[in-house]
């Protein structure tokens, strides 16, 4: 912090810390359950190091989780083996002894089935916040109900310069993106409604005033947009800081972490300092690899407490071994039993696969780990129709590779050798548990559906040097591919739609040549689309959700459906299931970077490659000869 005297410096000074986590996704050791190996990449225990160092060395802290906590690792899946319900719950457990002061929910708390979310949620001893969901008046809600309050305020004594002591009054609410209603149909449809993130915000500020807080901090579960964009309703971070009475802001949802250079400065957003209209604003990252501390000097004026000075930083928790903080044994010691039941579930043996299954050139070409869930997710539909009238109805699947590098770093791919399968190989190819999810649509909504699915390439340019396929953290999970469709992407045009579904380019079209077994669809043919329910319920803002119908079926998780294929056919492909190629270039060469392990799948995919080598952050950057295609 600042040594700087702030202006009245005769005044009563005191300071106040806030450590915060986001989006841990129920990482609780820094083990990775999907590869069976410890990791050097960061944990809830290895936060709670640095949590303990901040309360001890430190002034007044607190502590707050700004969600998507209880849902992302085997270890906290009830499927899996490892979760127990309420208190056994090993994230409940985790956390209580952690000692939050507060908790925001995410959006993937709700992921997980009702019951499971009343039982953790009840367990949890620290304030569960939420001010933009609400219960529905129209259907039975109960399970949902007195599981979360709309703000807290927290009262805590701090010492000035002084030495005299205070009673500090911090107000705290919490939001999230209200698509989450959508996206979580399946569990919460009918049951919650939510309200824009911004509309509830004002009311709890206002509300949190009235009461008396002296400091207010918003957990945002939502994302900074780097242009502070005013119309967006999922990524909000940016105005919501500039809301008078908002003090300090703790964001996330997107993954990414702030303060970081990899932001640029704006009006509204600097990077270097920390701040989002000048509010103290921290993001701490994805799966527990960073914990965010924000440091406030509170100065009391004749109307009471205002922030004078603030400190924004991020503690990152990787690093090799020895590198990185060591694992608190209050959490450790906590989940211990569920590590050792999740890895005896984790083992078993599923099947066996023919061939290797990989993710690592998913964004060049037709790949065999998208083809496999594709196919397995068409197999279960087929029987799930049998006799529903529907089944004669063109049926197409559409796939997006989950592990693919990006922000989760260069080892955040599939990678599975022939041979024997464990269910942990099935947490490694479907990371999320999501059901299957049926969308009956028309020829006219799938060129859409492509055309936003594209949307995360560059534009490439004959004769351009050092040209990249992609940016690489760009959100692959959004790059959709249809399989029993055939057609090819040309990136010598501009993407029709940006990343956020808005349509940018109305004269673009880089989709082409799609075909139905060989016959070129038509706009009003009618598709039976096999999704999942996070793409079926709006999640990446495909445009052509809104227009289709949703079939109703049992409910099925991908990774069940998955499971099921691999031991009925060992992972045998149907490589005469039609799907996408990259349209010839001449003269264009691009680059992409990929995981390491790539090099050795080279001579498997039969595509005009170069490897040029390991780059920074331990990728492996390969060129593509795109006039070779």
């Amino acid at each position: 912090m600042s040594h700087a005297r702030p202006k009245g410096s005769g005044k009563a000074r005191v300071a106040l810390r806030i450590m915060a986590t986001s989006d841990v996704h129920a990482t609780l050791l820094d083990y990775d359950y999907s590869k069976d190996k410890a990791t050097a990449l960061g944990s809830l225990a290895r936060a709670a190091t640095v949590i303990e160092e901040a309360r001890v060395d430190g002034p007044t802290t607190l502590v707050f989780d700004n969600g998507d906590f209880l849902e992302g690792a085997a270890i906290a899946d009830p499927h899996e083996g490892g979760a127990g319900v309420g208190v056994d719950n090993p994230v409940v457990a985790a956390m209580n002894r952690l000692g939050y002061d507060a908790i925001g929910l995410g959006n993937h708390e709700f992921n997980l089935p009702a019951e499971h979310v009343q039982a953790a949620l009840q367990a949890l001893e620290a304030p569960v916040l939420c001010a933009n969901l609400h219960l529905s008046r129209d259907q039975d809600a109960t399970v949902y109900a007195d599981l979360w309050q709309p703000h807290v305020v927290l009262t805590r004594t701090v010492t000035d310069q002084c030495g005299r002591a205070h009673e500090i009054r911090i107000g705290v609410f919490s939001v999230l993106p209200p698509q989450v209603v959508a996206w979580d149909a399946l569990r919460i449809s009918g049951r919650l409604v939510a309200e824009d993130m911004m509309v509830a915000a004002r009311r709890q500020v206002a509300e949190l005033r009235r009461q008396g807080a002296d400091v207010v901090v918003a957990l945002a579960h939502s994302g900074i947009r780097d242009d502070g964009h005013a119309e967006e309703t999922e990524n909000v971070a940016v105005p919501l800081a500039g809301l008078e009475g908002v003090d300090a802001v703790v964001a996330g949802h997107v993954h990414r972490v702030f303060p970081s250079p990899s932001f640029g400065v704006s009006e509204a957003v600097n990077p270097v300092r920390g701040t989002l209209y000048g509010t103290p604003a921290v993001m701490p990252g994805v799966y527990a690899t960073h914990v965010g501390q924000i440091d406030l000097m509170l100065v009391q004026n004749v109307d009471g407490w205002s922030v004078a000075d603030h400190e924004v930083q991020v503690h990152d928790l990787r690093g090799e071994a020895g590198t990185a903080p060591v694992e608190a044994p209050v959490v450790v010691t906590a989940v211990e039993s569920a590590h050792r039941q999740t890895l005896r579930y984790m083992r078993r043996t599923i099947g066996d696969v023919a061939g290797p299954v990989t993710s690592y050139f998913s964004m060049v070409k037709d790949d065999c780990a998208s083809r496999l869930v594709a196919e397995a997710k068409l197999a279960f539909v087929r029987r799930a129709l049998a006799g529903s009238g529907l089944e004669t109805m063109p049926l197409i699947a559409s796939i997006a590779p989950l592990k693919c590098g990006g922000r989760a770093g260069p080892s955040h791919y599939v990678d599975v050798a022939p041979g024997e399968v464990s269910a942990r190989v099935i947490a490694d190819m479907q990371p999320y548990s999501n059901h299957v999810s049926i969308i009956q649509t028309c020829g006219r909504d799938v060129v859409e559906w492509l055309e936003k699915g594209c949307a995360v390439y560059n534009q490439l340019f004959e004769g351009g040097q050092g040209q990249f396929l992609y940016d690489r953290d760009a959100l692959t999970y959004n790059r959709e591919a249809i399989y029993g469709l055939s057609y090819t992407v040309d990136l010598s045009q501009p993407a029709r739609y940006g990343m956020d579904g808005s349509l940018i380019n109305p004269q673009a079209r880089r989709v082409g040549n799609i075909c139905w077994r060989g016959v070129q669809i038509a706009p009003e043919q009618e598709f039976l689309l096999v999704t999942n329910d996070y793409r079926g319920g709006g999640g990446g803002n495909f445009p052509a959700v809104a227009q289709g119908h949703v079939v109703e079926i049992a409910p099925a998780r991908v990774r069940d459906v998955l499971a099921q294929h691999i031991a009925e056919t060992s992972g045998r492909r149907d490589e005469a299931l039609a799907t996408w190629r990259l349209q010839a270039m001449p003269g264009v060469k691009a680059l992409f970077d990929t995981g390491p392990g790539a090099v050795k799948y080279v001579d498997l995919v039969t595509l005009p490659l170069r490897h040029l080598g390991e780059v920074d952050g331990g990728f492996a950057r390969f060129e593509l000869d795109m006039g070779q295609l």
